[in-house]
C-alpha cells in the first residue's frame, strides 16, 4: 500500500462530549481515521503513542492553555509535520492578539459554529 492510499489520521482535541463524538462519526465516515481527546494533556499523552497528520484543536478548554499545548507539540521533533487547525468560539482576531497563529504548524482557524463541509474542506486542503 503506497502513502497516498493510507487513510490519513485526524487527532480531534474538544472537551465537548457531544462535538468530540459527532466530528469523529464525520470523519470516520469520510475515510478519516480518528484519534479523540477530551483535553490537552490527554492530547500529550496520545501523541506519545501516534503521530496523526492534523490535530483539530479546540482553543478554550480546562486544564492545560493553548500555548502549553502548541509549546509541547513544536519541542517535539517527531511532531514537527502535523499541521494544527484550531476550533474555536473566539474569534480569529484574539487568536492572533494571544499569539496563538505565530505557529507554522498552525494552518487553519475555525470559527464555532461550523458547518462539517467547511471542516472537511479546511482538513482536505491541509493534508493535501
Amino acid at each position: 500500500m503506497t502513502n497516498e492510499a493510507k487513510a490519513k489520521t485526524v487527532m480531534v482535541v474538544e472537551d465537548i462530549p457531544n462535538l468530540l463524538d459527532m466530528i469523529a462519526q464525520m470523519l470516520d465516515a469520510n475515510n478519516y481515521k480518528t484519534i479523540k481527546a477530551k483535553d490537552g494533556q490527554e492530547c500529550l499523552d496520545k501523541l506519545k503513542e501516534e503521530i496523526p497528520d492534523i490535530i483539530l484543536l479546540d482553543i478554550v478548554m480546562p486544564g492545560l492553555t493553548t500555548e502549553e499545548i502548541l509549546g509541547a507539540i513544536e519541542k517535539d521533533h517527531r511532531l514537527s509535520k502535523v499541521k494544527i487547525i484550531f476550533l474555536t468560539a473566539i474569534h480569529i482576531a484574539e487568536a492572533e492578539e494571544e499569539g496563538l497563529l505565530a505557529s507554522h504548524q498552525v494552518v487553519d482557524f475555525i470559527e464555532k459554529p461550523f458547518t462539517m463541509r467547511k471542516l472537511l474542506d479546511a482538513i482536505t486542503k491541509a493534508i493535501n
